[in-house]
């Protein structure tokens, strides 16, 4: 399972990946979600007329208002659980079993967003940096997992939407998602595949998601 747990430096994800043969130890996951937040200032003017009483005098006054674009990036999904893996095995969050990350733009701009990891899940054969054993994709969040009333509004040809590999090098994962309530929601897909030759014992990789104004 995969716990949500709020800290001042973003967010800490918790997991398990369980083996279903006796000769296999637990492999346990953990996914630690680091959340940046940017803010960059804008100014707009605003134009407001007055009059005397009498109506022979018209007056133009200029206020100038400073507006802060404020880019604020959240999960709400709290628990991740890949069930039962042994080795040679492979699942992910496309049908939704287990749910993907669920990313939403709480802030009033456009953003980009990129992902990472530190360091690969696995050591067995074909694992490691720039593996297919571990990948991930943007989707379009699913009524299933978001609700209705909820569509992914983002710039699709320029987003990852086929399976990548991980790297520790942020690579692009979503261009432009909408901040418009009900189009500011979209998916983070994961994808694991366990070597055949993976040794029993606890894994861990840390993943970033940094969340950037689009440009």
């Amino acid at each position: 399972m995969l716990h949500l747990v709020s800290c001042h430096t973003g967010f800490t994800m918790q997991g398990k990946i369980k083996t279903n043969i006796a000769i296999l130890a637990i492999i346990p996951t953990v996914l630690i979600v680091i959340i940046l937040i940017l803010s960059s200032m804008g100014s707009f003017n605003i134009s407001l007329s007055g009059f005397t009483t009498a109506g022979a005098n018209n007056t133009t006054l200029m206020a100038s208002v400073n507006v802060s674009e404020t880019i604020t990036l959240s999960l709400s999904a709290a628990t991740i659980n890949f069930g039962s893996l042994v080795q040679g095995t492979a699942n992910n969050t496309t049908n939704d079993a287990p749910n993907p990350f669920i990313l939403v733009n709480g802030g009033n701009i456009g953003i980009d967003l990129t992902i990472k990891m530190n360091q690969s899940p696995f050591n067995g054969t074909g694992s490691g940096n720039n593996t297919n054993t571990f990948r991930f994709k943007a989707g379009n969040c699913s009524t299933a997992v978001c609700g209705t009333g909820n569509t992914s509004v983002f710039n699709w040809g320029s987003s990852q939407t086929s399976f990548q590999n991980f790297t520790t090098v942020a690579q692009n994962l979503i261009k432009n998602l909408s901040y418009t309530s009900g189009n500011d929601i979209a998916e983070a897909e994961l994808l694991l595949s366990v070597p055949s030759d993976e040794s029993t014992g606890t894994k861990s990789v840390a993943i970033t998601f940094t969340a950037s104004k689009t440009e």
